[in-house]
């Protein structure tokens, strides 16, 4: 559907001159460069939640809504570079995709805002597009990843929490299929996979936020982990901004060539 007219388009070097594309691309750019490296205050997210984080563990959700200050993983640099090359291979595969023919709406700047209600609050999102297609439109989703994940992603294995992402975002634009184009940061392939809406994993979404909205700081949601028989818990937790709070009696320790986060050992 979009892979394999980019490539074609790539190969068969036919090149297109749209300077509106041309255009977006560069604003959209610049504006993420700003975000990233020029401006110092993180985003506060009190009181939202995201389409992205929606199948997230619902305690760090929970911190996060009520402002619950920080204690754990920060963004840092490495962190800032991720995601300012995620947003530019986004830009680049819908501007590609765009110039080989695939009609796209909702992107670039006409990026389309949902906002859904739940129970008295809302989730917001920016999907990344729509795709007008022969046999209907579609949700578009971009996401580049590491060749571990691109291999499973071949394979037809997507993250739960990404699943949960898209089909909030099916939900909200009332559509019913979303063609994930997956980006291999290693060597440049692409693959794309289609996904139906899935209700159930819709309605779990939907309680996992719904568990966050009648929380307080004082009551919080379960804790969507737990450690090993090895007291080790999964990155998950050592990636979360608040996981001193949920974890008072846990360590960040070096494991072969990597950190994990650890329970301490009880003293003898």
């Amino acid at each position: 559907m979009i892979v394999d007219k980019i490539n074609q388009y790539l190969y068969e070097n036919e090149l297109i001159i749209d300077e509106a594309i041309y255009y977006e691309i560069q604003k959209i750019a610049g504006a993420t460069f700003k975000r990233q490296f020029m401006e110092n205050k993180e985003k506060d997210g009190t009181g939202k939640i995201w389409f992205s984080q929606v199948g997230k563990c619902a305690r760090q959700l929970a911190y996060q809504y009520h402002g619950v200050e920080k204690q754990g993983k920060e963004i840092d640099g490495r962190a800032k570079l991720i995601f300012w090359t995620g947003d530019l291979i986004e830009l680049t595969i819908v501007g590609l995709a765009q110039l080989a023919g695939v009609v796209i709406t909702g992107t670039g700047l006409q990026q389309i805002r949902k906002e859904i209600p739940i129970n008295g609050g809302s989730i917001s999102g920016r999907p990344d597009g729509v795709v007008f297609a022969d046999d209907g439109n579609y949700l578009l989703e971009v996401k580049s990843m590491s060749s571990f994940r691109f291999r499973e992603f071949e394979k037809g294995i997507i993250d739960e929490t990404y699943l949960a992402q898209i089909n909030i975002g099916m939900h909200a634009l009332h559509l019913d299929k979303c063609v994930i184009v997956g980006y291999n940061k290693d060597n440049g392939v692409m693959h794309e996979i289609i996904k139906e809406k899935d209700e159930n994993i819709l309605q779990q979404a939907r309680e996992n936020v719904m568990s966050v909205l009648h929380s307080t700081p004082e009551s919080l949601p379960e804790p969507a982990y737990k450690a090993n028989d090895k007291g080790h818990y999964p990155w998950q937790c050592l990636y979360c901004a608040w996981w001193g709070h949920c974890r008072k009696n846990a360590e960040k320790v070096l494991v072969g060539k990597s950190y994990k986060l650890r329970e301490k050992e009880e003293a003898a």
